[in-house]
């Protein structure tokens, strides 16, 4: 069984799971206006047209885990997809309905594949699908998934490229719709960082090789020093023998503005 999937997999015993049949939990507080669902929907009509009769669906989640959106191409996964609840409103979180490609994604926080009998849901086993998580360019959050499934139990290279893709499209839609203030801040920062000459090591993605407990670890510490609102460091001490060094700076725009802007290092 590879890693990821039996990591879900304890994670799901020790929440008192079994392997069988689940019923996806309905809420009735879903915002159809928020700011992820209109970021997406652009990106969720183009991919509309892509999959037209084709036996695959997109659907989108919030951080929560509950779909908020769904696009289906032919009607032998729509008529699927009604069965098992699988429809804005319900949540897909791991710990509702076991290993998923929505749920599981976001407590592993990066693209996350499931096919056939890795589901712990034996009805989801006739699906292969990939989720890739949503980032806030402006907080590093997570907002969401965007997942790509498929009738058949076999993940091929294309969905995962086409999931990634499109989340990659919605962060940046995310960062269109984010207000003027937060848009300059950030663009400050880079500036800043490229002056500095560190420009070209700036990103909003974790270092490549890191274990999941290790970026968990980065991405709690950054938003501690975010949430403390002044310039602080933290070192940790990551599994593999590295030190990881989260160091929070402000950043000072135009007309006063000032966020506070983390980047870490490994040493």
């Amino acid at each position: 069984m590879r890693e990821p999937i039996l990591n879900s997999w304890r994670r799901c015993q020790d929440a008192g799971l079994q392997p069988g049949t689940f019923k996806a939990r309905l809420l009735d507080d879903l915002d159809l206006d928020s700011l992820l669902i209109r970021a997406a929907q652009p990106v969720l009509d183009r991919l509309q047209t892509a999959i037209s009769d084709t036996p695959s669906g997109v659907f989108l989640s919030d951080a929560s885990g509950v779909l908020t959106r769904r696009i289906v191409g032919d009607s032998s996964l729509l008529t699927a997809a009604d069965a098992l609840g699988i429809l804005p409103g319900f949540s897909y979180a791991e710990s509702d309905i076991g290993t998923n490609a929505v749920g599981s994604t976001l407590l592993e926080r990066r693209t996350y594949q499931v096919s056939g009998e890795e589901h712990l849901w034996e009805d989801f086993q006739r699906f292969a699908a990939v989720g890739t998580p949503v980032r806030n360019p402006l907080s590093g959050r997570v907002e969401g998934v965007v997942c790509i499934a498929s009738l058949g139990e076999r993940m091929n290279a294309q969905m995962t490229a086409v999931a990634q893709q499109s989340a990659r499209l919605v962060e940046q839609s995310l960062l269109d719709l984010s207000a003027d203030r937060e848009r300059a801040l950030f663009r400050r920062f880079l500036d800043s960082a490229r002056e500095s000459g560190i420009g070209s090591g700036v990103t909003a993605s974790m270092p490549p090789g890191l274990c999941l407990r290790d970026r968990i670890a980065m991405e709690d510490a950054a938003v501690k020093l975010v949430a403390q609102g002044r310039e602080a460091a933290i070192e940790l001490a990551l599994s593999d023998g590295r030190t990881a060094t989260v160091v929070a700076q402000l950043v000072r725009g135009a007309a006063g503005l000032t966020g506070i802007a983390v980047q870490a290092w490994l040493s």
